[in-house]
């Protein structure tokens, strides 16, 4: 009767698990996760990325989230060439479930960038990407109700009568991107697309059956406004897909410099998440090439009677980050 019920509880999970890919509030800093086209899209020659969010919190063991990429450009100075080639690798890290259920996806990406016309204001890339995902259940790190004694304490010694054999699962992967932007005077645009699991890979666990990782689309807009030297206005927004899991988050951000002189400049902003309802106030810190930011989830919807508290803390390294490439935002 346990192994019934725990493996239908399993089963459940996994299918809920793998309906929909581990994302961030913060998804400008994890960038090769949200579209690899973004793979070279920096100002500076090199770039990295670390990101972390902790999920619900307060409502028993968290989801955690973890990101952490690199990326190059292949060329010594973007001024001076119409055609702009660069690599990236990313790796993105999910724990669930009392951290026994473990994703992995190690990313591989190659864009391409041609600039439109003789004054770089315009470009267009586009880029490819392989991943390997790997998914492992350790069942042994979850309690069972056949793990109460005869006088109602809890034994983890105790065995759980369980015999899964699919308790773990791999695949290639196959991604794709496109990214348009426009730079003018004091304003910045860009427009990307990006299609995940292209080659529709096929999850196999717990049950043996095979089921086919859908498809993730998304289209995420920003915009840069320099209002002078000293104030620039960030907007921005994403919209995705996958499956039956819709979200749509749009916010903006207002960069501050207390003088012309200085590297420092302090973040502030928020988004909005139509289908939760819920806003995420950001504070960021940028001095000279490095840029840290930290947003905490306030959401209006309630799970069993409390609010779920979500946060997230990115850091972000940009070598050479002042060289004056024209290219779009963000740049928070």
């Amino acid at each position: 009767m346990y192994k019934t019920l725990f493996s239908l509880l399993l089963c459940l999970i996994t299918v809920c698990c793998s309906a929909q890919d581990p994302k961030f509030s913060q998804y400008f800093a994890s960038p090769l996760t949200l579209n690899p086209a973004y793979t070279g899209f920096f100002d500076g020659d090199y770039r990295f990325a670390v990101n972390t969010r902790q999920q619900w919190g307060n409502l028993g063991d968290p989801y955690n989230t973890y990101s952490v990429s690199g990326d190059l450009k292949l060329i010594q100075d973007e001024n001076f060439t119409n055609s702009v080639f660069s690599i990236g690798l990313s790796g993105l890290f999910d724990e669930s479930f009392n951290k026994a259920l473990k994703s992995q996806y190690i990313s591989a990406s190659f864009s391409y960038y041609q600039y439109l016309d003789i004054e770089h204001r315009f470009k267009f890339g586009l880029a490819p990407q392989i991943s390997y995902v790997s998914k492992y259940l350790d069942y042994n790190k979850l309690t069972f109700a056949s793990q109460y004694d005869e006088d109602g304490h809890f034994d983890m010694s105790l065995p759980n009568h369980l015999d899964l054999k699919n308790d773990r699962t791999s695949y290639f992967d196959l991604n794709l991107g496109g990214n348009f932007s426009a730079t003018f005077n004091r304003l910045s645009l860009a427009l990307g697309y990006s299609f995940y699991h292209i080659s529709k890979p096929r999850e196999n666990m717990l049950n043996g059956n095979e089921d086919i990782v859908p498809y993730r689309r998304t289209i995420h807009l920003s915009m840069l406004y320099k209002a002078n030297e000293l104030v620039d206005l960030n907007f921005s927004g994403i919209s995705l897909a996958q499956r039956a899991n819709r979200e749509t988050i749009v916010g903006g951000v207002v960069g501050f410099r207390p003088n012309e002189e200085t590297k420092i400049k302090v973040n502030a902003g928020l988004w909005y998440k139509f289908n939760q309802s819920a806003v995420y106030p950001y504070l960021g810190l940028s001095v000279g090439n490095i840029t840290a930011g930290l947003n905490y989830t306030v959401a209006a919807n309630k799970m069993l009677n409390n609010t779920p508290r979500t946060y997230e803390i990115s850091l972000i390294y940009t070598h050479n980050n002042s060289k004056g490439y024209k290219l779009a935002c963000p740049k928070f």
